[in-house]
């Protein structure tokens, strides 16, 4: 009884403080990758917590050992036999242990396919309402100098244009049929090195497969949509693999160009499809809270009200961005802190991300120790 109460407690603990302490934290910011792994890590471990918790409270009449009675209630299920040994308190434990396993698998497929339907229906959509980039006067090959001729020359023919006003940039990842989509609005909107910047970012999220990054925490938010941390989880990763996406572009370009880019399309979260990774942030999918777009929404959608003053605001002070880091009326938003991040990238001590990392293989590893110990 004592190691499922320990497990519990733990499972409890990854569940509810610590994912807290970890959103409000800064210094992820400072080496994102090492604190992804941190927070897979944290997932991970939890809902195993929990598992072996309601496993170990089940079959704990039947030895005086965890792992031992685990193998003698195995060993009772092939041969027919699973109730033996085992009392009217412990069968509830073990029906919280398959009714939490079938949850939480259960969403996580039900999550994982509803977003793999999204994806495939918007990659036909955007196939069909949109078009291919053709440099006019340069149908062999590639244009000098055209940042949309060198991302299709890099990517092949992923990249898929929508005739509409509105600055849209995002991905539909996949492992043969990702597309990156851009707007003419966009095409408008930014510079050809703005440009090249946001397109090296969506590279980025498609070659790093930052959607399987997510999805995870997705699935925990939606298997206990009433948990704050689940939604503080799913914001904080988000914010992450946007950093990631950022640091390989500004590499590629320049971390004050792409800075320049987010500024002009705004500080507030572009709405982007379902099941796809925008620049400016995640889609959100059914059963989330925030912004949702399809294709045929493109055609209504518009920025009012106090968003409008907003992007207003940002486009006057494109020319002088590290003000927009310290004007009181801009709102404190993930896209403020990437800006602040591009224009002052910063410093890593060399201990931080090996202690982010080992941090990550204890907490993955003290489930299996208290089950052992």
């Amino acid at each position: 009884m004592t190691t499922a109460a320990l497990l519990a407690l733990l499972a409890c603990a990854l569940a509810w403080p610590v994912p807290r302490l970890l959103a409000a934290a800064r210094w992820p910011h400072r080496c994102p990758r090492a604190a992804i792994v941190l927070w897979q890590a944290i997932g991970l471990a939890g809902g195993v917590s929990a598992l072996l918790a309601a496993a170990a409270f089940t079959v704990a009449p039947l030895s005086t050992g965890i792992p031992a009675a685990l193998a003698d209630h195995a060993g009772n299920l092939l041969a027919g036999e699973p109730l033996v040994g085992l009392g009217r308190t412990n069968l509830i434990g073990l029906a919280i242990a398959a009714a939490l396993a079938a949850r939480l698998f259960g969403v996580l497929a039900m999550s994982t396919a509803a977003t793999l339907r999204e994806r495939h229906r918007h990659r036909h959509l955007v196939d069909l309402a949109g078009h291919r980039h053709r440099h006019r006067g340069h149908s062999h090959g590639s244009a000098p100098g055209c940042g949309l001729c060198e991302h299709r020359k890099r990517s092949g023919s992923r990249l898929r244009i929508l005739d509409h006003p509105l600055a849209v940039a995002y991905c539909v990842p996949g492992v043969r049929h990702a597309r990156v989509v851009v707007s003419e609005g966009l095409l408008r909107t930014l510079t050809p090195e703005e440009l090249e910047a946001v397109l090296a970012h969506e590279e980025a999220h498609v070659n790093g497969r930052h959607d399987l990054v997510i999805q995870p925490f997705v699935a925990w938010e939606r298997t206990f949509p009433f948990l704050r941390p689940a939604r503080e989880a799913t914001a904080a990763v988000s914010l992450l693999v946007e950093m990631l996406a950022d640091d390989a572009a500004a590499r590629r370009t320049s971390g004050r160009t792409l800075a320049r880019a987010l500024a002009r399309l705004g500080v507030t979260r572009a709405p982007v499809p379902a099941g796809t990774l925008g620049v400016t942030g995640l889609g959100r999918g059914p059963g989330l809270p925030g912004p949702r777009m399809t294709p045929e929404s493109l055609a209504t959608l518009g920025v009012a009200g106090g968003a409008g003053r907003i992007v207003a605001t940002m486009s006057a002070l494109v020319s002088d961005l590290p003000a927009l880091t310290h004007r009181k009326d801009v709102p404190h938003t993930p896209v403020v802190d990437r800006i602040a991040r591009l224009l002052d990238p910063p410093t890593v001590p060399i201990w931080l991300p090996g202690t982010a990392y080992l941090g990550a293989v204890a907490v993955f590893l003290t489930p299996v120790v208290l089950l052992l110990v």
